[in-house]
């Protein structure tokens, strides 16, 4: 606890440091005198000479420069002035705004920017610093300026003209408008990690998170700040295309501010953001091709562009509004305000496009910032609700007792597995479990239940295995064939008796076993049921054992074989007192007797089964006739031995008897044959033949 406390004290103190130094550092650069100039001071960087604007009907006026003055979009104004004598800069430079400009030294053409051959669409050349070569030769020349543009903004406006050494200028410039375009830079980066981590964020998670919107404001925030750049033709080749994305941020930037908007507020005004979203992207198709045309720029556009950014921020101002009232906004405190002074800086920004001089970047970079911080900490304070949600699952997913998955997380996982991965189902049931907790208490049967869970969860990493409920477990194994199937399932019930023989209290549980083979793609519910159908033979055959559900089938299938040869059988005795044939006497005497006793039953409605039973012999085992025999005539006395007076009996073949039992219920068949097969056992030792028996009610066929 004490170095939790020393460790917090720690990082407080590192913090405070941190901030402290980075806030002296931003007031140092604030209120100390710039570095940058070099051997040029600022002000002898501006030409100071006098200008005259000549007129088309051949007037002249003197005019002020910077200014603007009434010329129409279209119309070619010229301004003039003549260098003085001493003038020796090397460079005149004049920023255009949408203009089209030419420099002429004595009527000499020295430079000409003009974008009609290189913009891909649009009336006016972008705006960019137009450089005009001069030098001392040049004293005492007149010098004139053209000035042409299509837009009504920015016709007759004339920007301030620098002379001097070209880098000079360019170091003035960068030190009055560089601060904007670094930020601009930094907003793009910074919007772009945004989008990329927002995405592996949604990735993993399967979620739509917010912070995704903010960063493609961010990104567009960024595209109009290098847009609006003094330097963007130093930024990319085409000034022209970058120029244009500047009015694509206004066309598009409605859509992520009000996904954003709604997303922070839980979708709940998403019929009054939606209709504004599809809206901008109508103006944004319908404003591009107009621009792509020809038929109108952007800027001339803009208007209806601007309409619906304020509707949008009229909605986004009544939805918060509305819920401030409600008590909705706690929700989203926390960006409230960064959310309110964005939207402020975008409206300034967007209105600051009509003006010579934008207040570019500040504004907006303060709201996205405040904005990003905000959203930051809300996301990751939700990730750390998700993952405790998600802990929180996986914890109630799990039986607290075994620590494996519960039947629903369990079965869900199994499934995912078998659709891809051959396998083995394998249904585990624990034996006795009822009696180990009646007569040494439930912590007893809560030790073998662990005891099973623990030798699950070590089966293997491929292995997927969960607890069912009560007594029951489920275990499935990719990719396992019949071999490894066996494999594992013998350890498992080798290791849990190993393991339960320790313990005196557990030692009368055991554990029955159905296995499903499967492939990939089939169904869960199909291969659990026949696990299932498999557990239940096994149930029935002894427990303590695990048997395949294919080839208990497959055993089925052989019995069916049986039962038919146990019908033709009867349907023979029925027969036989009709003929005389080649059997001995004690088969005649007992068919004449099945015959009578049928007769009998039909009659009377007794109720009587013929039995027949099968020695069959153990796989791996030579059969020889002395062996023959003596299984025979053992099994002859143990017949004779269990079965009643009034009931019959004889040998019908090298391999089989037949019984008759009269009035006998059907339920009472299975303990006689177990009587009948434990005495067999007891004077057969050897284990070179089984016995099995099939029945059948011997007026069946009279009821059909």
């Amino acid at each position: 606890m004490q170095k939790d406390k020393i460790e917090i004290y720690k990082s407080m103190i590192f913090y405070l440091i941190i901030a402290g130094v980075f806030g002296a550092y931003i007031l140092m650069e604030l209120i100390c005198p710039p570095e940058r100039q070099g051997q040029t001071a600022p002000e002898e960087l501006y030409y100071e000479g006098s200008f005259l604007w000549e007129k088309e009907d051949g007037t002249e006026q003197e005019i002020e420069v910077p200014g603007r003055y009434e010329v129409e979009p279209g119309e070619t104004m010229t301004i003039k002035t003549v260098l003085p004598e001493d003038y020796t800069a090397g460079t005149l430079a004049i920023r255009s705004s949408l203009q089209d400009v030419s420099f002429y030294v004595d009527g000499e053409l020295r430079t000409v920017y003009d974008t009609k051959d290189t913009r891909p669409f649009g009336k006016n050349s972008a705006s960019r610093y137009v450089f005009c070569e001069t030098s001392a030769e040049d004293a005492g020349k007149t010098v004139e300026i053209t000035l042409t543009t299509h837009s009504a903004r920015y016709s007759g406006v004339v920007n301030a003209v620098y002379n001097g050494d070209r880098t000079d200028i360019w170091e003035q410039l960068f030190s009055q408008y560089g601060q904007t375009t670094m930020i601009g830079f930094f907003v793009l980066f910074a919007g772009i990690i945004t989008v990329i981590f927002s995405i592996a964020l949604e990735i993993t998670y399967q979620i739509r998170l917010d912070m995704e919107y903010l960063g493609w404001c961010m990104i567009l925030g960024a595209v109009w700040m290098l847009g609006e750049s003094k330097f963007r033709q130093l930024i990319v080749p085409n000034a022209s295309v970058l120029a244009s994305l500047c009015f694509v941020w206004i066309l598009l930037c409605p859509v992520p501010i009000l996904s954003y908007i709604d997303s922070v507020q839980q979708k709940r005004y998403n019929r009054i953001y939606l209709p504004l979203e599809l809206a901008a992207f109508a103006n944004f198709f319908v404003c591009t091709l107009l621009q792509v045309a020809g038929a109108a720029d952007y800027i001339e556009t803009l208007p209806i562009a601007q309409v619906i950014l304020g509707a949008a921020m009229l909605a986004v101002l009544a939805a918060t509004g509305k819920d401030i009232l409600e008590g909705k906004a706690k929700e989203y405190r926390m960006i409230l305000i960064g959310i309110l002074v964005a939207l402020a800086a975008v409206a300034v920004e967007s209105v600051s496009v009509y003006f010579v001089v934008s207040v570019t970047a500040y504004f907006m970079t303060v709201g996205l910032m405040a904005l990003l911080v905000m959203t930051i900490i809300r996301t990751v304070k939700n990730m750390h609700d998700m993952e405790q949600v998600k802990r929180q699952r996986e914890e109630e997913s799990l039986d607290f007792l075994t620590g494996l998955p519960m039947r629903m997380r369990g079965e869900k996982e199994i499934a995912g597995k078998m659709q891809s991965e051959d396998g083995c189902l394998i249904l585990f049931d624990m034996d006795n479990l009822k009696r180990v907790n009646d007569i040494y208490g439930h912590k007893a049967g809560d030790r073998v239940l662990r005891v099973l869970g623990e030798l699950m969860k070590n089966v293997s990493v491929t292995a997927t295995g969960c607890r069912l409920g009560g007594d029951e477990f489920l275990l499935f194994l990719s990719g396992s064939g019949r071999e490894e199937a066996v494999k594992v399932t013998q350890k498992i019930f080798r290791e849990f008796t190993e393991t339960k023989e320790k313990d005196i209290e557990i030692r009368s549980a055991t554990l029955s076993a159905g296995l499903c083979r499967s492939k990939s793609g089939d169904s869960f519910e199909e291969c659990y049921t026949r696990a299932d159908k498999a557990l239940y033979y096994v149930k029935q055959n002894g427990k303590n054992h695990f048997a395949f559900y294919q080839e208990i089938e497959e055993q089925r299938k052989k019995e069916s074989a049986k039962q038919a040869d146990l019908d033709l059988v009867a349907k023979a005795l029925q027969e036989s007192g009709t003929y005389a044939g080649a059997l001995d006497l004690d088969y005649r005497d007992f068919a004449k007797l099945f015959e009578y006793m049928k007769s009998l039953g039909d009659r009377y409605q007794h109720t009587c089964y013929l039995i027949m039973i099968t020695m069959e012999a153990a796989p791996d085992q030579h059969m020889y006739m002395e062996g023959m025999e003596e299984a025979l005539e053992c099994m002859g006395k143990a017949v004779r031995k269990n079965i009643r007076k009034v009931d019959i009996c004889t040998r019908y073949s090298s391999m089989q008897y037949l019984v008759i039992l009269m009035e006998a219920g059907e339920p009472n068949i299975p303990d006689i044959m177990e009587r009948i097969f434990s005495q067999y056992g007891r004077l057969y030792t050897r284990n070179d033949f089984t016995p099995q028996y099939e029945f059948r009610r011997m007026m069946e066929d009279n009821t059909k």
